[in-house]
């Protein structure tokens, strides 16, 4: 299990030195100076809660141009894009499904699981009740190299239990909150090494 600081800019850089993989966002603001690390590129659409608005292929391409500059570890493609975009990478994918109005019934996420075409599949969906905690961890115990989680603030315990199911990594912020839910980076640690799960 790996803490992810998902950050938005060059100064929210400077606060992740303590997570394990820093996600960079490229659709909420500018890099210009990149220290080295261990990376997850990003650029999320508006469709999927980010900000970016403009030509698909272009999005690709700063994704591609990034990923190659930072060496970065893993991308971030979203669960409909076609299956060529998932060959123009040389590194890791994850293979992600956001949804900011609901989570689907338990049949829907299984098939986009067994359907993966990355490394990992990654679901985040805004929970409304227990039954929708409960599908999440049907997917979590029943498939591996999946993260999956329930946004919101009411559902943000579920982020910290889905490590002890096997969700290979959490997502935190440093400097402002980037998902409804999100733990502090230094408050999750903080969390994990008092529940003895990491030192």
């Amino acid at each position: 299990m790996r803490l992810v600081a998902t950050v938005s800019n060059s100064e929210e850089l400077k606060l992740a030195e303590r997570a394990d993989l820093i996600e960079l966002r490229l659709d909420l603001g500018e890099f210009k100076e990149i220290p080295r690390g261990n990376f997850i590129v990003t650029c999320r659409r508006k469709s999927e809660g980010g900000l970016y608005d403009g030509e698909e292929e272009k999005r690709i391409e700063k994704m591609r141009f990034f990923a190659e500059k930072v060496n970065a570890e893993l991308v971030d493609l979203e669960f409909d894009l076609p299956d060529r975009y998932f060959k123009e990478f040389n590194c890791k994918i994850i293979e992600s499904y956001h949804n900011f109005k609901e989570t689907p019934n338990y049949s829907f996420l299984k098939d986009l699981v067994e359907s993966k075409r990355g490394d990992y599949f990654k679901i985040a969906t805004l929970g409304k009740s227990e039954e929708d905690w409960r599908k999440i961890v049907k997917i979590l115990l029943e498939y591996e190299n999946v993260v999956a989680f329930l946004m919101g603030e009411k559902f943000s315990y579920t982020r910290i239990f889905s490590a002890y199911l096997g969700s290979p990594f959490i997502y935190c912020y440093v400097g402002t909150k980037k998902a409804p839910g999100q733990i502090e980076l230094n408050d999750a640690a903080q969390i994990l090494r008092l529940l003895g799960v990491r030192r």
